[in-house]
């Protein structure tokens, strides 16, 4: 059976090398080495020598890109666990078996696995600004992405990618996304402009200048930070989330001193008094004063907590220069935000 198919796919391949390449592009020695090595790639593939089995199809292709060779590349991809590139190239063969009236079974197994791809590889889509300049670079995990990618649904696949952009006279936009399957997220790039002038004191005039516009001698222009620090918006957080902690810990040992209280002292008098049992008074006597302190404290650390995250909140989508934007990201059963940008 195994060596039945090899036979069948290189009665494909020779085929379609002989009824689509021209008699100038490649000798006959050409062709008698592309079907060997198909024949070879074949084998490896079979085996799940998929690197090997990878690079010689694509030595093939170099001799001639049909869709058979084009589904056997995407195939190895797939196993490889590059889906992206898979889905491109099930894609490329469908195109190229259109042209070249390919085998009915290579076409319709190259349409089902991208269909399939298509429905769990994420995709990415960057936005730039209106003004962005001309010469903007962007790229996606250290590869250049071509303009007329941008705005349209990049195939990536699943996991941690990182995007950056450049801009003459613009500071590097730099962020980073996890991708889940079937995600669709988009980024939009945040450039800001290099150089921005300080803010000068009251009156109009520029720090360390003299009364005439010129700097004086000796006289430094003190670079000031324009925004809060971004050390406070994590200092913040970090004290609100410790309130926090703390506040629920704290409820937790007062409810216990309760359930204490509760336990050594099941009934009451006439009088409302709680009636406890013997040889247990001085516990009641601690757990009721420990819970008497317990509750303000809870609270009070609550509202601190409460504070704290307001304050890192505020911080954090109010300062220009930490770049941060909020994109959705719609999976196939629900959706998520993305927070990005550089903090």
């Amino acid at each position: 059976m195994r060596a039945t198919a090899i036979g069948l796919a290189l009665s494909v391949l020779a085929g379609q090398l002989a009824r689509t390449v021209p008699a100038a592009a490649q000798s006959a020695g050409d062709l008698d080495a592309a079907r060997k090595l198909f024949t070879e790639a074949v084998t490896d593939e079979d085996a799940k020598r998929y690197d090997t089995a990878l690079d010689k199809f694509k030595r093939v292709a170099a001799v001639k890109d049909t869709a058979n060779v084009r589904y056997r590349i995407a195939s190895c991809l797939e196993a490889l666990g590059r889906r992206a590139e898979a889905l491109a190239s099930y894609e490329q063969a469908v195109k190229v078996g259109e042209q070249e009236k390919a085998a009915p079974d290579v076409m319709r197994a190259a349409r089902d696995r991208a269909a399939e791809l298509d429905r769990v590889v994420p995709r990415l889509t960057i936005v730039l600004p209106a003004d962005a300049p001309a010469t903007t670079e962007v790229r996606v995990d250290d590869a250049p992405v071509d303009r007329a990618a941008l705005g349209q649904g990049m195939p990536l696949d699943v996991g941690h990618h990182t995007i950056g952009a450049t801009a003459p006279g613009d500071a590097p936009f730099d962020t980073a996304v996890t991708l889940p399957e079937g995600g669709h997220v988009s980024i939009t790039v945040m450039l800001t402009p290099l150089g921005a002038p300080p803010a000068g004191p009251p009156g109009g005039q520029p720090l360390g200048q003299g009364p005439s516009g010129q700097q004086g001698p000796g006289e430094q222009n003190p670079a000031l930070p324009a925004h809060p620090s971004h050390a406070g918006t994590w200092i913040a957080f970090g004290v609100g989330g410790a309130l926090a902690v703390g506040s629920v810990v704290t409820l937790l040992l007062r409810q216990s001193n309760i359930n204490t209280i509760n336990s050594d002292c099941p009934t009451s008098n006439k009088q409302g008094q709680l009636v406890c049992n013997p040889g247990t008074q001085n516990d009641v006597n601690g757990a009721r004063s420990a819970a008497q302190w317990q509750g303000p404290l809870g609270i009070g650390l609550a509202a601190g907590a409460v504070v704290g995250i307001g304050i890192g909140t505020w911080l954090l989508v109010s300062t220009p220069s930490q770049s941060v934007s909020v994109a959705p990201a719609f999976l196939r059963d629900g959706g998520l935000l993305v927070v990005q940008g550089r903090m």
